[in-house]
């Protein structure tokens, strides 16, 4: 139930946040940004998907390196964002997958920024 309930909020935490980024990333690159309301549902299912596929990738290849499941998982958000951003904000295929590289480029540089910040803060931590 917990685990349910979580996967609800963080999706529309992700919904939110990522919904930011996909209206700056169709305004720079389309000269207009979607509507907020569209922006949020298109991220918000894309991260309920995306969390589903990650779960079943894990599954599937449990003995795997994690470098081949964090590269198949960004393979498999990005078709999840582009089919979605077709379906929900009504973007050409090309529009769409130029805002969902843009988008989820941005994403993976602060997650990455957060990681070191954090590892950095561990390291400090332990020593």
């Amino acid at each position: 139930m917990f685990m349910i309930l979580g996967l609800i909020v963080g999706s529309a935490v992700s919904g939110l946040i990522v919904g930011l980024f996909v209206m700056l990333a169709g305004k720079l690159l389309l000269k207009e940004a979607p509507e907020f309301g569209d922006a949020f549902k298109a991220c918000f299912f894309a991260a309920l998907v995306g969390a589903i596929v990650q779960f079943g990738l894990e599954m599937a290849l449990a003995d795997s390196s994690v470098l081949l499941l964090v590269g198949i998982s960004l393979l498999a958000s990005y078709v999840i964002y582009v089919i979605l951003f077709q379906t929900i904000i009504g973007y050409t295929m090309g529009q769409a997958a130029a805002v969902a590289a843009v988008a989820l480029g941005v994403m993976f540089v602060i997650m990455l920024g957060v990681g070191i910040v954090i590892g950095i803060l561990a390291a400090a931590a332990g020593a």
